[in-house]
């Protein structure tokens, strides 16, 4: 598979939701979105680099650098927009771990004030729908904080298996965390669908 001829969507849909590769001056919406709902707190843990972002040229460096790395298809990061009032709500990245297997890492975050309403759930499952049928993945994989219970339940009730629990393999500021680490193959992907879940 040659990765940088590959032909794929920029822009996925499901009921409630837009996914899309951000574009020139989403910065000024991801600053909002860190500044709101103690987002910058809440993400502290589980997206370092991001929750670091304090201005909008900062924010609007950073989209830009997603995009290159789109375009290089180094990675695939996609905001969350609501369909209704186009707000912004979230991020879904897709990272290549090995092309020659495929294999990919899914990782996201959401506004804390849209957590519990099953967003992030409809998100993930569009998003494992491109990254299994648009970049014909064997696997995709999920590695989440074992401190980040919201997450690795999310990786759960999309149907992941888990893999491994790599304990007590970080440690920052005083604190020590373990990695969970789950995965689902292509085969399972087509069983949960052809079953309806």
């Amino acid at each position: 598979m040659e990765k940088l001829l590959l032909e794929i969507p920029s822009e996925l849909e499901t009921e409630h939701l837009i996914l899309r590769r951000y574009k020139k001056d989403d910065g000024t919406q991801l600053l909002a979105l860190f500044e709101r709902n103690e987002n910058r707190q809440n993400l502290k843990e589980a997206v370092d680099e991001a929750s670091e972002i304090t201005t909008e040229k900062e924010a609007e460096i950073r989209i830009r650098d997603m995009r290159a790395q789109w375009i290089g298809r180094k990675r695939f990061v996609m905001g969350i927009w609501l369909k209704t009032s186009h707000l912004y709500i979230g991020e879904i990245w897709i990272e290549p771990k090995k092309w020659e297997v495929p294999s990919f890492e899914l990782g996201y975050f959401l506004d804390s004030g849209y957590w519990n309403m099953g967003f992030a759930k409809e998100a993930c499952l569009r998003s494992m729908e491109f990254i299994f049928n648009d970049l014909d993945a064997h696997k995709i994989i999920i590695i989440t904080r074992d401190t980040n219970e919201r997450s690795y339940r999310l990786a759960e009730a999309l149907g992941f298996t888990k893999e491994g629990h790599h304990r007590e393999a970080s440690y920052k500021d005083g604190k020590r965390w373990g990695l969970l680490y789950y995965g689902m193959l292509r085969i399972e992907f087509d069983k949960l669908n052809r079953n309806g879940e």
